[in-house]
């Protein structure tokens, strides 16, 4: 074990070690068997590195451990549970990366609350230690060039997290959508729209939250 090993958290534990270096194997195999083995290990919630490395691989490429790994992600800053919990340390670490989220990293996880539903508890506990999410989200709800099961996911945790930075932007769909009804719109025009007339009522069930 050489020192970099024990200066970073590890504190001598290989198992521990060989499992983050799996996490980011190019074979999709070991990423995913990784994972395993760090749910296994005892200790995990007590490192700040790990911490740290499992925010930086939400952008997974494979969707499938992308969602074990949010899950694994969610349940250590579950505090409500009884199972075990990222340490005060590894806390500070998990936001201190969280908090640097790009718009990319939003989307990989919006897309896991997409095909997941089991994931939703994870997520929103993920969400709540970023001070970026609610900009981010905004920015995606906007977004007219990404999915419009995307930008639902963004628009349906805008609310339920209670992200009041969100609330201009939702507030002004509203009214993009209310304008277009009023005029009759060519064939362009209604295409165009047609994805904020799907999030319409979804937009006002989050801006009822947000009000409430």
């Amino acid at each position: 074990m050489n020192n970099h090993q024990q200066q970073s958290g590890f504190h001598g534990d290989q198992l521990l070690w060989d499992a983050a270096e799996g996490l980011i194997s190019p074979d999709a195999n070991i990423r995913d068997s990784s994972l395993d083995q760090l749910k296994e290990i005892d200790g995990i919630h007590r490192s700040p590195l790990v911490a740290y490395l499992l925010v930086s691989r939400i952008s997974e490429p494979d969707l499938e451990i992308r969602f074990h790994l949010i899950r694994l992600l969610g349940s250590l800053m579950d505090f409500e549970s009884s199972g075990q919990s990222f340490s005060d340390q590894a806390l500070d670490f998990a936001k201190d990366a969280l908090d640097q989220m790009e718009k990319s990293q939003l989307i990989k996880i919006l897309e896991v609350a997409e095909s997941y539903l089991t994931a939703e508890r994870a997520i929103s506990n993920i969400l709540k230690l970023s001070s970026y999410a609610g900009v981010g989200l905004s920015g995606i709800v906007n977004d007219r060039k990404l999915p419009v099961s995307v930008r639902q996911q963004a628009v349906f945790y805008c609310g339920e997290i209670g992200y009041l930075s969100s609330k201009p932007t939702l507030q002004n769909l509203v009214q993009r959508v209310d304008k277009a009804r009023t005029r009759p719109g060519n064939g362009n025009e209604r295409k165009k729209s047609r994805d904020e007339e799907f999030l319409y009522p979804f937009v006002i069930s989050a801006l009822e939250k947000l009000n409430s």
